[in-house]
């Protein structure tokens, strides 16, 4: 049972401490955290959780309680950085030891905001003991950090920030402003000379969420973390001003009374009163920009860490639009529970779709094929093409869809089903192209929607035989009709709902698609290597023209590239980067040598038994 105080904070019931406990006594903690087997990573793991579990249910003097808290810290700290090789650069859905393993990593974390929440109750809850304002600081600045460490386990996992998290991250925040304390400098006690205050771990966790970070891949989540520190110093926090302020595109609203996190000012429905505070991210952007601008343009395919520590040119322009953007949605979504039968990867599809060009060519096809543009022969012509939004699989005459209401705040999510019912999962396939075209056209699978809209669908992401995946990856959705066609998609975001499953955000980039080599036209010849890619088709309704979709290297606006396909090749000029994910870049192209060039840049509840992991760690 629970018990809530005047900040709301979540706590266990405790019991009296055995008096032959050590954790009555910091000198002996201090003396069991020197005697930690560190070089046995599970061992270590065990003791220290299970010691800190039960640390925070016992009843133990305030003193001592936030001295034994300080020397969980670094021993956490430790263990933490040594649990995220189990999970991190993974592609989803992760085994289920290294799930445990996340969850694990993000409980600690957990069980230590309580540690300093429980110290904070404590304090508050006796209207008769003297409040050690020192105290006080320290312990709401170390129970905010902690949940900020919350926020980045869950999002590092793609997992949903626990209930409460941002109610107390609010609260504790609300109730250092109040009484004035909020900018008092406190010492990390982690890094020599580092220090920090209770503002600044407010404004790191709100720009973190703001960030997006289940949009984007696990190494890009984490430097967007480590920039914070730097970041929260560029950004303003203030009370809502009498004049209309909402239409500006820098800000952002927190609602201290609630357990929500920041939105844009232009998402709110409710009206402004003085539990908001207004984040003003338009110095930040300005940063941004400016470092954009200053690096050089062959940066662009650095992964999130760029040389000197800076952000990488695309991540740079993903968080410029994220920071002043309304992130509202572009098309409704419809509930939809169909089957679709995918592959995951650039190889993957081109593979995939060469086997349809290596079938002969039916009477048919062939007249079509005649009568089209020679010099465009690969895509379908514009009263033929398939909108985006084209069904690929029918459910039936008596298929229906109901209409689902957007939801404040999000961009493209899923309305997540719990009632979808979905096969275990499989085990990881390795494609074997050698094997044969029926081999081949075997290796899809299927997974089930659970809504469309005219951009793209949200995917469950089990079944027999599913791949992982990550954040940025290409994937082809089997026409229904022509086995050997594919739609192009990329997963735009990834969210993992525990008893549910993992859900992944897809959007439609072309209903058709072609297979193509590429190599640089100035390469050496007796150097030629040449690069899978796709060809996408314009598509007149969308306004968009044609793409290129290629692997990130060696690529980049500018370049004149060698493209074969069908038997044809043709000289194509690389204008403008549409897109870089983490595994392959768009580029809008023109014929031949013509060396315009488009502006890059535009406006535009979990187990927690972990004994069964201890031995693997």
């Amino acid at each position: 049972m629970e018990r809530q105080h005047s900040l709301h904070l979540h706590t266990p019931e405790r019991t009296v401490a055995p008096e032959d406990s050590i954790l009555i006594r910091p000198e002996q903690v201090d003396a069991w955290v020197s005697a930690l087997p560190m070089a046995n990573l599970g061992e270590t793991s065990r003791q220290l959780f299970k010691t800190v579990v039960e640390f925070n249910r016992l009843d133990i003097p305030l003193p001592v309680r936030i001295k034994v808290a300080e020397l969980f810290r670094r021993p956490i700290g430790y263990i933490s950085d040594n649990l995220r090789r189990y999970y991190f650069d993974a592609a989803f859905p992760l085994s289920a030891k290294n799930r445990k393993v996340a969850v694990l990593n993000r409980e600690l974390y957990s069980e230590l905001a309580l540690a300093y929440k429980v110290f904070i109750e404590n304090l508050l809850a006796h209207p008769s003991t003297r409040i050690d304002r020192k105290l006080l600081v320290i312990a709401i600045h170390r129970a905010m950090r902690s949940l900020l460490w919350v926020l980045y386990q869950s999002a590092i996992v793609y997992d949903p920030y626990p209930r409460h998290t941002w109610e107390e991250i609010h609260q504790l925040y609300a109730y250092a402003e109040k009484r004035q304390f909020h900018e008092i400098p406190v010492k990390d006690g982690e890094t020599d000379g580092a220090s920090g205050t209770i503002s600044n771990i407010y404004l790191q966790a709100l720009l973190f969420s703001i960030s997006g970070p289940y949009h984007l891949r696990q190494r890009e989540i984490e430097h967007v973390f480590l920039q914070l520190p730097a970041w929260s110093k560029r950004v303003k926090l203030s009370l809502p001003k009498r004049q209309n302020t909402l239409g500006s595109k820098n800000l952002f609203v927190a609602r201290l009374a609630s357990d929500t996190p920041p939105a844009h000012s232009g998402l709110q429905r409710e009206d402004m009163d003085s539990n908001c505070r207004l984040l003003d991210t338009g110095r930040l952007i300005e940063t941004l920009k400016d470092h954009y601008n200053d690096l050089p343009s062959d940066s662009i395919h650095s992964d999130a860490m760029a040389i000197s520590g800076q952000t990488a040119k695309h991540l740079l322009r993903k968080l410029i639009l994220v920071f002043r953007s309304t992130h509202k949605r572009k098309f409704a979504r419809t509930s939809l529970n169909l089957e679709l039968n995918n592959v995951v990867g650039l190889s993957t599809i081109h593979a995939m779709l060469s086997v349809g060009d290596n079938e002969p060519i039916t009477r048919q096809e062939q007249e079509q094929e005649e009568t089209a543009d020679p010099e465009m022969d690969w895509f379908e012509p514009p009263q033929t093409r398939p909108l985006i939004n084209t069904l690929l699989y029918s459910s039936g005459e008596s298929a229906h869809y109901d209409l689902v209401p957007i939801r404040q705040g999000e961009k493209e999510k899923a309305i997540l089903a719990s009632d979808v019912d979905a096969p275990d999962f499989g085990e990881q396939f390795t494609p074997a192209w050698n094997e044969g075209k029926q081999d081949l056209l075997s290796e899809t699978f299927t997974v089930k929607t659970l809504n469309e809209s005219a951009g793209g669908y949200c995917i469950q992401w089990r079944g027999q035989g599913i791949p992982g995946i990550k954040v940025g990856e290409v994937l082809g959705i089997q026409s229904a009709s022509n086995s050997s066609q594919f739609s192009i998609g990329v997963s735009r975001w990834i969210k993992n709902t525990p008893g549910v499953g993992l859900h992944v955000g897809v959007e439609m980039l072309s209903p058709t698609s072609r297979a193509a080599t590429a190599r640089l036209a100035d390469m050496d010849l007796f150097s030629d290597v040449s690069q899978k890619c796709l060809l996408l088709p314009e598509l007149e309704v969308a306004d968009q023209p044609a793409t290129l979709i290629l692997p990130t290297l060696p690529f980049k606006p500018g370049d004149s590239v060698l493209v074969k396909s069908g038997g044809a090749d043709r000289r194509l000029q690389l204008t403008r980067l549409v897109e870089i994910a983490g595994s392959f870049a768009r580029f809008r192209f023109v014929e031949g040598n013509d060396t315009a060039q488009e502006p890059m840049l535009t406006e535009e509840e979990e187990e927690t038994d972990f004994d069964s992991i201890w031995s693997d760690l």
